[in-house]
C-alpha cells in the first residue's frame, strides 16, 4: 500500500511541475519533494534550536549522496505524509539500494564508524553533557556541495575517459564520485588548522572540560587546554599562517600516515601506544620530514606556549625580553625627542637640501649656511 501510495504521489508531482522536475537532475522516486521543496519548511525545537527540513535539487544533485535514495537513510518512514520524526539518521546506516562493488553486500560507512567510536572524539550523535562538545561527522564532514577550484570536471580528465567510454555525462558523473577522490583531495593546512581551532580555541569549551575532568580526578592532556594557541605561537603555527603548505599541521602529527584517511577518523590519546605521539613513535613521526631527527629532536616540545605553569623559563624570557625591548624602544624615542627639540630650539629647521638634513644660519656675519 505505501508503494503505491508513494507511485501515486510521484506522478501527482511529475504532472504538477511537468518540465521542471527534469531541473532537479536526480531520481525522486518517492515523492519527498512535494514537502521539502519549500523554503520555510521547518520547526522550532524544545530546545530553541532552529531546523530546516528544505531540499534544495540542484544543490543535492552534486552531493555525493544524490544516488542514495532517501529512505535508506530515512528507514523509519513507511508511509506518507509520515509521522513526527523520533529519530535521527546516524552515519553507520546501511544503504540498502547501493551496493558495495568489492564485496556486494550493501553499501555502510561503518567501518570509519567504528574507528571514530575508539577516537578521542568518539560520540554519540545525540550527545548530551561535555560529550556534546565533541565533533560528530557532519561537524568535519560539512559534504562540499561543489569544489570551489573545479565549477566543472577537468576537461583533460574527461577527454581521457570518453575515449573509451564515449559518453561524457558518464564520464563527468564518475569524476564527481570517484575520480575526484582518487586525486589529492585533502583540506589545506590552513583548513585544517581553522577546523581543529574551532573547537580546540573555544575558552568556554576548555574550561567546561578542565572543571569536568578535575571533579572527576581524571587525568586531563597537559596541553589540551592550550592546543591550538600554543600551535599559533609554534614555528609551524606561523609559516601555515602566511601560506607556507609544507610545515605540519595538526594531522601530520596527530595522524598516522600508514593510513592517513582511516586514521584522522580514529585520532587517540599520545599515553596510547597506537598513537603518532606516543613516546616510542614520536621519532619515527618527525622523521616523516625532519630525516635527522633523533631521541633529543623528538623531545622539543612542539607546542610551545609563554604560560607560566607550561613552561616558566620561557614565560620569564619573554617578559624579561619585553620590559628591556619596551624600555630601549622608549629611551630611544625620549633621546630623538629630546635632541629635536633641542634643535629647535637652537633655531634649526628641517629641510630637503642635498638630502633632507637639520639646517640653521650661522652666528657669523656671512650669508653661509650651517648644517
Amino acid at each position: 500500500m505505501a508503494i503505491l501510495i508513494r507511485w501515486c504521489v510521484a506522478g501527482i508531482l511529475t504532472l504538477l511541475l511537468g518540465n521542471a522536475g527534469a531541473a532537479f537532475a536526480f531520481e525522486d522516486d518517492e515523492a519527498c519533494l512535494m514537502c521539502h521543496k519549500y523554503p520555510k519548511m521547518g520547526r522550532v525545537t524544545e530546545e530553541g534550536l532552529q531546523k530546516s527540513y528544505y531540499i534544495m535539487p540542484n544543490v543535492f544533485a552534486k552531493t555525493v549522496h544524490r544516488n542514495v535514495p532517501c529512505r535508506d537513510c530515512h528507514s523509519y518512514i513507511t508511509e506518507l505524509p509520515h509521522k513526527p520524526v523520533t529519530e535521527g539518521v546516524t552515519c553507520n546506516s546501511e544503504c540498502h539500494s547501493i551496493k558495495n562493488p568489492a564485496t556486494g553486500k550493501p553499501f555502510s560507512h561503518k567501518p570509519i564508524y567504528e574507528a571514530f567510536k575508539k577516537s578521542v572524539h568518539a560520540r554519540e550523535k545525540t550527545a548530551s553533557g561535555n560529550d556534546a562538545d565533541k565533533p560528530y561527522c557532519v561537524n568535519c564532514h560539512t559534504n562540499p556541495l561543489y569544489n570551489a577550484k573545479e565549477d566543472a570536471p577537468p576537461k583533460y580528465i574527461v577527454d581521457r575517459c570518453v575515449v573509451c567510454h564515449e559518453d561524457v555525462k558518464f564520464a563527468e558523473k564518475w569524476y564527481n564520485h570517484t575520480s575526484r577522490r582518487i586525486r589529492e583531495v585533502k583540506r589545506s593546512s590552513q583548513e585544517i588548522v581553522a577546523l581543529c581551532s574551532s573547537c580546540h580555541a573555544d575558552k568556554q569549551m576548555l574550561d567546561r572540560h578542565e572543571q569536568a575532568a578535575k571533579e572527576e580526578g581524571r587525568e586531563l592532556g597537559r596541553k589540551f587546554p592550550i592546543a591550538a594557541e600554543s600551535y599559533s605561537e609554534s614555528f609551524h603555527g606561523k609559516v601555515i599562517k602566511y601560506g607556507n603548505e609544507k610545515a605540519a599541521n595538526c594531522l601530520d602529527c596527530h595522524a598516522s600516515a600508514v593510513n592517513y584517511y582511516m586514521s584522522v577518523h580514529e585520532l587517540l590519546p599520545s599515553r596510547d601506544p597506537a598513537s603518532p605521539l606516543n613516546a616510542e613513535n614520536r621519532v619515527k613521526t618527525c622523521k616523516q620530514c625532519h630525516l635527522m631527527a633523533d631521541k633529543n629532536y623528538a623531545a622539543l616540545d612542539p607546542h610551545p606556549t609563554s604560560k607560566k605553569e607550561g613552561n616558566p623559563f620561557k614565560h620569564y624570557a619573554e617578559l624579561i625580553y619585553t620590559i628591556v625591548g619596551d624600555s630601549v624602544l622608549a629611551l630611544l624615542v625620549g633621546l630623538a625627542g629630546f635632541e629635536t627639540w633641542g634643535r629647535w630650539r637652537d633655531g634649526a629647521s628641517w629641510r630637503f637640501r642635498d638630502g633632507s638634513s637639520w639646517w640653521r644660519r650661522t652666528k657669523r656675519k656671512s650669508n653661509r649656511i650651517s648644517r
